[in-house]
């Protein structure tokens, strides 16, 4: 039998994963609109637990391959366009609430281009303008994009509390 060291440094970033506030939100949304049996939520859900994921896991990785402190940014912000770009194509093809898709496109596009600023300010200027932007932005787009996982939920009590059927189309919902 092994023993496991949990303070090994490549345990330490699931761990982090897993007792993050924003991971045990993300996980929580999944299981919640799995039961809940509500597709198009639980894709939305599942998508963001799946950066997150690879985000925790691939944060040291990229620092530590990127000495130069370039291609961090360029990878973060690849990253964000991607997941802009899935949650788009998912609303086009009704696989996630229209609605739900514009304010979660309108809430990640600061982060690809703070990123990017990011770059071009501190590493290729050697400028400090983005310090403060970059530690507040970041953050607040991340809980954005958590707390949008739970919108459908409060649209559909809200319609309950209105006494109107809950609604599955996107057609309904705009």
């Amino acid at each position: 039998m092994t023993n496991i060291d949990i303070n090994s440094s490549s345990l330490r970033p699931v761990l982090n994963a897993i007792f993050d506030s924003q991971m045990v939100m993300v996980a929580f949304a999944v299981v919640l609109f799995y039961f809940l049996k509500d597709r198009q939520a639980l894709r939305y859900s599942l998508l963001c637990l799946i950066f997150f994921v690879n985000g925790y896991l691939t944060h040291e990785l990229v620092r530590e391959l990127d000495s130069g402190k370039v291609y961090r940014y360029i990878y973060w912000a690849a990253a964000d366009i991607l997941f802009i770009a899935i949650v788009a194509y998912w609303a086009l093809k009704d696989k996630m609430y229209m609605w739900q898709s514009i304010i979660c496109q309108l809430v990640v596009i600061p982060a690809p281009l703070l990123q990017l600023f990011r770059l071009v300010d501190r590493h290729l200027m050697d400028l400090s303008y983005s310090g403060y932007l970059y530690k507040t932005i970041l953050p607040l787009v991340n809980y954005a994009t958590v707390f949008l996982c739970f919108a459908p939920l409060i649209y559909v009590i809200g319609r309950k509390a209105k006494g109107s059927p809950p609604s599955q189309t996107n057609q309904d919902l705009g």
